[in-house]
């Protein structure tokens, strides 16, 4: 029973350790990537974008004519080029009407690449038919610098949830699985050290320590007779940037700042005022390219995520699927840096556009018309006045 019962629990550990590796982040709103999916990351393609929807009710945009200007690349409906601050950072172009919420999506996305890395661990696992995980203090370790993590699976069929418990300090872990339940006899032991090929005399005694402080019936030297051993290796599926630089400290308040300037000057953007570019670009760093995320226009203000206002009016709703994680290849960038193509003199447009220079424009022409009136109704009395005398 002994070998089956350990049979049946490596087969669960190994399950539970594939689960466990999975980090679920979210995902964006263009899906182009490469030729292999990976399953799962920590870092996932939006991770390593900054996303707005540009929904402010006075925005309007126009992607027909820099979609049809050279050095672009159209995918369905979204138009890509290379970004005005960094030509190796790709801007995303896309109409956007979901729910409530309409307009130009941009997304400001790092080219990505695939990577893996092995991670080697030393396992030892037993099975322990006598005792029951009810009987033991899990929160003993608490003092000693152990952290408890508590999980919830479903294990076997028709059967409740069972209770995964997992002990961690430094480059250890302690998992404890109940064979049926807690209430009965049998706990399933996994120990793990990271990058090891061995325990250490450290690790015997900081083992030695949360076995003792859970209060577990057996000491841990009597129980390493009853352990198995093995080398394992670890293969983490993930991706990095290919700008040489890591999210978090890339600019991207400049970045987006830049590259609304240019939609605007080139008017594929029109109504943007240079409040919503400041504004816009201030929290860029935080808009993680997701749904979830991203920024967008609500109650006056531009805003980063989704408020539960907006859930409770059906403004937009959470998404919920697995995150996207084909990265985004270099490949799709077109050659060459896309060039200033619609900023010829069109004095209406300025006119009423909102920037520094409409503005200023309009100031202009309305303190032209008050001088001009005034001239004019001075002009108009000392006329009359010359009449009355006569």
């Amino acid at each position: 029973m002994k070998v089956i019962g350990l049979w049946y629990m490596k087969t669960i550990y190994n399950i539970l350790i594939l689960a466990l590796v999975v980090s679920i982040m979210g995902a964006g709103t263009l899906d182009i990537g490469s030729a292999s999916a990976l399953t799962g990351c920590y870092r996932p393609t939006g991770w390593y974008a900054s996303e707005f929807i540009l929904n402010k009710p006075s925005l309007k945009f126009n992607l027909d004519p820099i979609g049809e200007s050279e050095n672009v690349t159209v995918i369905r409906e979204s138009v890509i080029y290379r970004s005005h601050y960094n030509e190796s950072l790709a801007v995303i172009l896309t109409p956007f009407d979901l729910f409530e919420e309409k307009g130009l999506d941009i997304r400001l996305q790092m080219p990505t690449r695939n990577i893996t890395t092995g991670t080697q661990f030393i396992v030892l696992e037993t099975d322990d038919m006598e005792t029951r995980l009810l009987d033991l203090n899990m929160m003993g370790g608490r003092g000693k610098g152990w952290v408890l993590d508590i999980s919830y699976m479903q294990l076997l069929p028709e059967q409740p949830p069972t209770q995964i418990s997992n002990l961690t300090k430094g480059n250890l872990k302690v998992t404890l699985v109940p064979h049926i339940n807690e209430t009965l006899p049998g706990i399933y032991i996994a120990i793990s050290a990271e990058n090891a090929t061995g325990l250490s005399n450290e690790n015997m005694t900081e083992l030695s320590n949360i076995f003792d402080g859970i209060g577990y019936p057996i000491s841990f030297n009597m129980l390493t007779r009853e352990f198995e051993s093995k080398i394992t290796i670890e293969e983490e599926h993930d991706l990095e940037s290919t700008l040489g630089i890591s999210p978090d400290d890339f600019d991207w308040f400049e970045a987006m700042k830049i590259e609304l300037e240019w939609l605007r000057d080139n008017r594929v953007v029109t109504g943007l005022a240079d409040e919503d570019i400041e504004d816009i670009a201030t929290i860029a760093k935080d808009t993680v390219g997701e749904h979830n995320l991203r920024g967008r226009y609500y109650n006056d203000n531009w805003i980063q995520g989704i408020t539960e206002e907006m859930l409770e009016n059906e403004v937009t709703k959470l998404y919920t699927g697995e995150p996207t994680c084909d990265g985004f290849s270099e490949e799709i960038l077109p050659s060459f840096n896309l060039q200033d193509f619609n900023t010829g003199f069109r004095p209406l447009e300025i006119i009423f556009e909102s920037s520094i220079q409409g503005q200023t424009i309009r100031i202009g022409l309305i303190g032209i018309s008050i001088l001009f009136v005034s001239v004019f109704v001075l002009r108009w009395r000392k006329r009359l006045r010359k009449r009355k005398r006569r």
